[in-house]
């Protein structure tokens, strides 16, 4: 028996990005357990696009958007994809209106017309289960007053922290943390993306957190991963957060091979936009001349440069804070598929380092210990790494989400008829 679900993903395509990238692997891979899924996403959010994501059942809505409708009133400048150029009293200025009026988050106009289309849509069909996925949480509050008439069963996925990455005792962490509790109280499961969140989120809100990781497309990654690369590039695929990571032993392992008679790291690639204090820091390295910087990319051409690599870098987080150690880039689950060797720089209790600590061809190594970042460069050879990832696909990540929804069906079915 085929049973439908309504996903209200904010990010959806043809938006980019990797929450885009997650939800378009359940919604192709659903349907093989069962789900016929349909989702309910704005017409036009304030994101880099990327026609190359497509889902085969979307519910479009109109959206506000209040970052973009904020940069031209104020005539700041940037875009959807780049910040805004701004002073230091029109910084002030945005920052009132950031607290006045992005709460949850800055994709608040999206609740209402994402509702009145999401009404529409239970009008016209009826679902068995809804699934929302932040962030924002904005999508969250949308699933809520959509499963409450007739108490649908309702998933609830946190892809990362919401109230604990808020500034500690700010009002704003307050009122976050609140609404957290009530979404988790209210939903009839509740999915994260790691097992430090998970329970680390199971003692705050006194229940049962599924664990649903990232995965990657079998069918993504280019047969020409198994050649040899021209020259030594490392690259690094995503954002870095310099609050809490650090690349240091990297650029200093790198500078010093280069003066010695080492390995010599041709190019550094940052495929998607390069840090500003990032490229400053590298700068003070002297390695400023080996960076390449691609800007946004689609994802296919992202795994692309990937492939042309000759190493792979991954940040995990400096220190072994449960927040932080459960952080794992949704980028690594590519890089295993990629075949090429893997450099690891974080805290060694990460999950995300125990996932890389798993698969050959992956060396780690703890913040500062430049000499395990050398000995990292010196192994790192040319050849293909094999690496058995099929448990880490996303088609295996949609049979979990069946499994949930699956659960909570079940349970319901059991409540009504108690």
């Amino acid at each position: 028996m085929t049973r439908s679900v309504l996903l209200v993903a904010y990010y959806a395509p043809p938006a980019g990005g990797i929450a885009s990238v997650r939800l378009t692997g359940f919604a192709r891979h659903l349907p093989e357990f069962g789900w016929e899924p349909t989702v309910l996403a704005p017409h036009d959010p304030a994101y880099f696009q990327d026609e190359s994501l497509h889902v085969p059942k979307v519910v479009r809505s109109r959206s506000l958007e209040l970052s973009r409708a904020g940069k031209r009133m104020l005539r700041t400048g940037g875009s959807d994809t780049r910040p805004a150029d701004v002073g230091a009293v029109r910084r002030a200025t945005r920052a009132v209106a950031r607290r006045a009026l992005y709460f949850p988050d800055a994709q608040i106009g999206w609740l209402p017309f994402g509702l009145y289309a999401g009404r529409r849509a239970l009008r016209r069909r009826s679902f068995d289960a809804i699934v929302s996925t932040s962030s924002p949480i904005t999508s969250h509050l949308i699933a809520r007053r959509l499963r409450r008439p007739g108490n649908t069963p309702w998933v609830a996925e946190f892809r990362d922290p919401f109230s604990a990455l808020l500034p500690t005792g700010s009002r704003q962490r307050s009122r976050a943390a609140g609404l957290e509790r009530e979404l988790a109280a209210e939903a009839s499961a509740v999915v994260m993306t790691s097992p430090s969140w998970a329970e680390h989120h199971a003692g705050e809100w006194s229940r049962h957190v599924d664990v649903v990781p990232n995965g990657h497309d079998p069918d993504a990654i280019a047969p020409e991963a198994a050649l040899a690369p021209p020259g030594f590039v490392l690259a690094y695929l995503g954002s870095f957060y310099p609050e809490w990571q650090d690349l240091t032993a990297l650029w200093s392992a790198v500078r010093e091979a280069r003066e010695t008679g080492g390995v010599v790291v041709d190019r550094i690639r940052f495929i998607g936009r390069l840090d500003g204090a990032l490229r400053h820091e590298i700068a003070g390295f002297g390695l400023e001349h080996l960076v390449e910087e691609t800007g946004f990319l689609a994802h296919a051409d992202a795994l692309g440069q990937l492939s042309s690599s000759r190493a792979l870098v991954i940040a995990g987080p400096r220190d072994g804070r449960r927040i932080l150690r459960g952080h794992v880039a949704a980028k690594v689950f590519e890089y295993l598929a990629s075949e090429r060797p893997i450099i690891y720089v974080g805290d060694l209790r990460s999950d995300l380092a125990a996932i890389i600590g798993e698969h050959p061809g992956c060396h780690l190594a703890a913040p500062g210990d430049v000499e395990a970042v050398a000995a990292a460069l010196d192994r790192c050879g040319a050849d293909p790494v094999r690496r058995d990832v099929a448990a880490l696909s996303r088609r295996s990540r949609a049979a979990q989400l069946a499994s949930i929804l699956d659960g909570v069906c079940a349970d319901e079915g059991q409540a009504r008829s108690a």
